[in-house]
């Protein structure tokens, strides 16, 4: 990084709450965006989750807002009650300092609480889309001296078809308003929503390269759709981490995998819309204290998660899109810890892994454990051409014999290796 963040001149209690946090060296995004929204600038931010991008509003609006009044200065819309959560927290953490009081407000639960906290006033306002419209139309929330509002990952919103909802809120806010967007993509509707509501933006774009932490080690691992469940046993039992996150594609998927990977030697939890939003706000709570080591989620469900000690993130299915693939392994190597991102690719994914490639712009090392059993097949599980990977009695001991299969006490941690490269396998 060129600067750190003394060189944007903020406000002397937001540079504390920095300093407290640990916060140095601004992110890309916070480096480029900072300066215009400072200057009062509408923007558009292509970045994805986990590139920092919530401080790069916060700090600005923080930095410009004179606090205590009784209706909302900033409103940020969210598509998703789990990021409107995150957001608000740092909100709260951040805008302390400068006497700044925060409401969050979402669907799928009681609205009263939410009311009351309103009714009390407040000068930022989180929300999810529906939510917020119910609010404005009922009366409950005045629009009318917001200065600053932001749309947040505003692609997902339109893509779970907020569109109406989004034109609806923009339309009763005030024209003099600072609007600042920010998308994984910036195409189609997102771009035409940008022509409609945002006067003479600056576009900061964060590329493929910037926003893939150097924190984050990569590895590809071939290996036979049969044999995923037990190699990603393996691979866990070599890097022995502390803290996994797995995505899987498919809601049932994540059920599926957590009951198989239970009853191995972990204690696994799984995330998905299939839970009630209470029972996933309680899920992420438990994972974040440490009370199970595992947690199998879908794309939609870890969107906006925060939890900065995640040292693996595994890929059980190799993402549709890569930018997907950027966004998951965003999950780990944060707040300036290292983590490591392992994808288990079947043959018949091999379009997608080149994809991953081609906008990382190098190739991710394949990796294989020597040792283990890919199966007799046609060797497509990633052994080298012309051997069988066959596992010892030994190296088999662990899964047949019950009595090992216990669950690993914490820390063991990073052996410092390469991503991928544990002890006992090969790159390629």
């Amino acid at each position: 990084m060129s600067q750190d963040f003394a060189a944007f001149g903020l406000r002397e209690e937001l540079e504390r709450a920095l300093a407290e946090a640990g916060y140095v060296e601004p992110t890309p995004i916070q480096e480029r965006a900072i300066p215009v929204l400072l200057a009062g600038r509408d923007l558009i931010g292509v970045a994805q989750t986990g590139t920092g991008k919530t401080l790069a509003f916060l700090l600005p609006i923080f930095h410009r807002m004179t606090a205590g009044g009784a209706d909302p200065q900033a409103v940020v819309i969210c598509p998703t009650r789990e990021l409107a959560l995150q957001v608000a927290g740092e909100a709260e953490r951040f805008g302390r300092g400068v006497g700044a009081t925060t409401v969050v407000a979402y669907g799928g639960t009681s609205s009263g609480d939410q009311k009351q906290a309103l009714a009390r006033g407040c000068d930022l306002v989180v929300a999810t889309p529906g939510r917020l419209l119910d609010f404005v139309t009922s009366a409950w929330l005045s629009l009318r001296k917001v200065r600053w509002l932001v749309l947040d990952e505003a692609d997902r919103m339109l893509d779970m078809g907020f569109i109406r909802d989004i034109d609806a809120i923009l339309r009763k806010a005030p024209m003099s308003r600072q609007t600042m967007l920010f998308s994984a993509t910036f195409e189609g509707e997102v771009k035409e929503l940008s022509g409609r509501y945002l006067f003479d933006p600056e576009t900061v774009r964060i590329d493929a390269g910037a926003r893939v932490k150097e924190s984050v080690e990569h590895a590809i691992y071939p290996v036979p759709e049969r044999r995923k469940v037990d190699l990603l046993l393996r691979i866990l039992d070599l890097e022995r981490p502390s803290k996994t996150l797995i995505f899987s594609a498919t809601r049932e998927g994540t059920s599926e995998l957590a009951r198989r990977l239970r009853s191995g030697r972990h204690e696994v939890a799984s995330l998905s819309s299939l839970l009630s939003q209470a029972n996933r706000e309680r899920v992420l709570d438990a994972f974040r204290r440490g009370e199970f080591d595992v947690l199998v989620a879908t794309d939609v469900a870890a969107r906006g998660l925060d939890i900065t000690d995640i040292d693996l993130v595994v890929n059980f299915d190799v993402p549709m899109h890569p930018e997907d693939y950027v966004h998951r392994i965003g999950r780990t190597g944060r707040a300036a810890r290292a983590g490591k991102a392992v994808t288990l690719a079947t043959a018949d994914e091999g379009r997608r892994v080149a994809r991953i490639d081609h906008l990382l712009g190098h190739r991710v090392p394949r990796v294989e454990v020597e040792g283990f059993d890919y199966g007799t097949g046609s060797g497509k599980g990633g052994a080298r051409a012309g051997s069988r990977a066959r596992e010892s009695s030994a190296s088999r001991a662990p899964a047949a014999d019950p009595a090992r299969r216990r669950r690993r006490s914490r820390g063991g941690g990073a052996s410092g290796k390469p991503a991928g490269s544990p002890r006992g396998s090969r790159r390629r």
